[in-house]
């Protein structure tokens, strides 16, 4: 039996701990949940989803919606950019979590062979996706097998 998360609240745990099965519901690398294997489809529940996303200081990633908590199965990361708006001044990123906030580009990771992932406010990492990784990647530069976006170096990993 799998460890349980000590800082799960009282009642999953001690649901975990009886046996009882948990249905799956699961968030993949490109954002898309996932019940049991099908997808979800209402946007307002896939928004709702999104928005309620945490992370456990156990390390569980969970769906928090009120007292609700339900520990969900994360393939890379619990946070997207999935969109961006420049100015001359800055980045802006909108997310998820269903806000917008200046990119810091020293933030910037990018894993080859197509993940870009930046820190967001509280440190969690987010991956950008859909036209949002598209936009970015097209000011995204390699030299000498380091890539750079504007004049900042990226990390790898």
């Amino acid at each position: 039996m799998k460890d349980i998360d000590p800082t799960l609240p009282e009642q999953v745990r001690n649901f975990l701990a009886s046996g009882a099965h948990l249905e799956s519901i699961r968030l993949d690398a490109r954002g898309k949940w996932t019940h049991e294997g099908l997808d979800f489809e209402n946007k307002r529940i896939i928004a709702l989803f999104h928005r309620s996303v945490r992370k456990t200081e156990g390390g569980t990633w969970v769906l928090e919606v009120g007292r609700f908590v339900y520990p969900i199965e994360v393939d890379d990361c619990g946070y997207f950019v999935t969109r961006v708006t420049k100015s001359a001044e800055k980045v802006m990123l909108h997310t998820t979590l269903d806000q917008s906030e200046v990119l810091d580009p020293q933030t910037l990771t990018f894993v080859e062979p197509d993940a870009l992932y930046c820190k967001l406010a509280e440190e969690r990492k987010a991956r950008f996706i859909g036209s949002a990784y598209l936009s970015m990647a097209d000011e995204i530069s390699e030299e000498d097998g380091v890539f750079y976006f504007q004049n900042f170096a990226l990390n790898d990993k």
